[in-house]
């Protein structure tokens, strides 16, 4: 039931978005710059195309949830429908971490590998109608991802491996079940796992193509097994029999974000603002 809340609050957030696109000219800032005016070979403007790279610390929320804290990095292909609206294709790489004393006596770490498909939405660029190039922008996003990570307890005291996600016995479960008879290969090293991932970022403009900013993004994972511990039990969390009604983990990501938008040659068509004028018919002979 939560997912689908989570799925709905995705799906308006890309509904207001697109809502708002009719709001907003497609052309940049830097194509109304063309307009009136000769352009130069040279002259660039920017494309709808940008990259950016980020890292940060992780914080894990669920059965080990004694912070133990692990750095992750991640990479984001976007592409800008207009101003206020973006897509982008992200990939991350990292790891989390949590302990637990009581009960547990075991902390653990997990491993992983997503990849994400988020819907951005500029708050700023929306709702704030003065071009002031110098302004803080702050954006909020959502969108759906996949996990690939193999996670391991140990025990507090030994380091010894208590608890694990993965090993020679490992299938993949039924499609959309979270449990049940393995099907295809054993030995799976990684487990894959749907995300939710939603957040927020506040970035400022340092020159014309780069941007540095703060970006916090939280994970609803469909899984109770992140910290290779599902519910107040011991056993590992491989077999159905393993699993626990316990709420799903989740995890949280802060990162300072660093953006490189490309730029391209003007065309025709930006210099007299998207559009060309129409080929005068021909006079009829009287």
């Amino acid at each position: 039931m939560l997912h689908r809340h989570l799925l709905s609050c995705c799906l308006l957030l890309v509904a207001f978005a697109a809502l708002g696109q009719g709001r907003i000219s497609v052309q940049s800032t830097d194509t109304l710059k063309t307009k009136n005016r000769s352009v130069g070979p040279t002259d660039r403007v920017l494309s709808p195309y940008s990259i950016a790279v980020r890292g940060g610390l992780t914080q894990f929320f669920g059965e080990l949830s004694g912070q133990d804290m692990k750095f992750k990095v991640g990479a984001s292909l976007i592409r800008q429908v207009n101003p206020a609206f973006a897509m982008s294709l992200d990939f991350t790489a990292g790891k989390v971490g949590g302990e637990k004393r009581e009960f547990f006596n075991s902390y653990f770490v997990n491993e992983f590998n997503s990849v994400e498909l988020l819907a951005r939405w500029n708050l700023t660029e929306q709702f704030n109608r003065r071009a002031d190039p110098k302004r803080p922008n702050l954006s909020v996003y959502g969108g759906l991802g996949m996990m690939y990570f193999s996670a391991n307890a140990y025990n507090l005291d030994t380091d010894q491996r208590v608890r694990f996600t993965n090993s020679d016995l490992s299938g993949r479960n039924p499609l959309f079940l979270r449990w049940g008879s393995p099907q295809g290969r054993l030995g799976i090293t990684k487990t894959h796992e749907r995300t939710i991932p939603l957040g927020l970022t506040l970035d400022y403009n340092l020159a014309k193509n780069w941007k540095i900013g703060l970006d916090y993004r939280f994970y609803f994972v469909r899984t109770d097994k992140l910290d290779a511990t599902s519910g107040r039990r011991l056993i590992n969390p491989e077999e159905s029999t393993s699993y626990s009604d316990t709420p799903n983990d989740k995890y949280s990501f802060l990162s300072a974000t660093l953006t490189h938008g490309f730029d391209r040659k003007i065309r025709p068509a930006d210099s007299d603002g998207g559009s060309r004028r129409p080929r005068p018919l021909p006079r009829r002979a009287r």
